[in-house]
């Protein structure tokens, strides 16, 4: 499936601002060396979009994939790996063989950053965060157990949301090496701001002003009113996977803000794709999903586009009305 040469066309509030023409850097005519191509790094990468990322990275000439996932089984990444790079030419992917678990931060040090530190001298250029749970449907299509509501919270918003910041806390330093850091977090349609029922919370996340230490304590508050049953008093949702990437979009976009010019930091919603996740109840591939992280992540260095959400190549406005 080709992509490249692709238009994107850059929607803000509904008007067309900027069109970017994306080349692909595979196209160009020299090789780079190892020691000058770019360091990218996908969470979840052993299946569904993650994997899908993988293997359009893979594709680059001057990139270096990592693969993560929670359940890591050697043998089984290298069957990935060696299938990508038969089928699809993929080259330099790597993969982490220790556990990467979101619900795990106190690790990541020890196994992520560590793993940069050893093979690639601490730098990472581009970071995809991909990997999150979801309890789509209490039993997922009658795989799992049923889960009530009140104990999906603090699975979800630990997941989701704190282990995705927490993996980006512990791999900052490695990030700040990068000359180009890239920050991609994959969101969802389940994160608008339209789900909160309350002005005075739609105000909070919006705020120009917001803090991440605010952030912070509204995920723990929403955790903590889901559990005591509370959480509609408040305007709060119905959903604690909506709920953890509306906390997670708005942390991107405050931490677009505290980087300036210097990270590039998007959220991308890649749709309701057929995964594991919803025991392929979606309804778009996950390959359709993985191409607008894939080019967030290998847009040329002087179209610099950071504290945007992303669907289909699109900047989205992030509002109740979005969809």
């Amino acid at each position: 499936m080709e992509f490249i040469p692709l238009i994107i066309l850059l929607l803000s509030s509904g008007m067309i601002n900027t069109v970017l023409s994306l080349a692909s850097i595979a196209d160009t005519a020299t090789t780079p060396s190892a020691t000058t191509k770019r360091i990218a790094l996908v969470t979840g990468a052993n299946k569904g979009i993650g994997k899908e990322i993988v293997r359009l990275l893979g594709k680059e000439k001057d990139i270096i994939t990592i693969l993560t996932c929670r359940s890591p089984d050697p043998s089984v990444l290298e069957t990935i790996i060696n299938d990508l790079q038969e089928k699809d030419a993929c080259t330099d992917l790597h993969f982490i063989p220790s556990s990467v678990d979101l619900t795990k931060p106190d690790t990541f040090d020890g196994t992520v950053r560590k793993f940069i530190e050893d093979h690639f001298d601490g730098r990472l250029d581009i970071l995809v965060n991909n990997a999150a749970v979801c309890f789509n449907d209490p039993t997922l299509y009658g795989t799992v157990d049923f889960t009530p509501f009140e104990q999906q919270a603090r699975i979800s918003v630990d997941t989701n949301f704190w282990g995705t910041w927490r993996l980006i806390q512990s791999l900052t330093p490695c990030l700040d090496k990068s000359s180009s850091p890239r920050l991609i977090n994959v969101a969802s349609s389940a994160g608008r701001l339209g789900i909160l029922k309350s002005k005075a919370l739609i105000e909070r996340f919006t705020s120009d002003e917001l803090t991440i230490d605010e952030i912070e304590r509204s995920m723990r508050e929403f955790v903590e009113l889901v559990e005591n049953g509370t959480h509609r008093d408040g305007g709060w949702p119905d959903t604690c996977y909506g709920m953890s990437k509306l906390g997670l979009i708005a942390l991107t976009r405050v931490l677009a803000r505290q980087h300036g010019s210097r990270w590039m930091c998007n959220t991308v919603d890649p749709g309701y794709c057929a995964t594991d996740q919803n025991q392929n109840q979606g309804n778009r591939p996950a390959a359709r999903g993985a191409v607008t992280p894939f080019l967030l992540a290998t847009l040329p260095d002087d179209q610099f586009h950071s504290g945007l959400h992303w669907f289909d190549e699109r900047t989205m406005e992030w509002s109740y009305n979005q969809f």
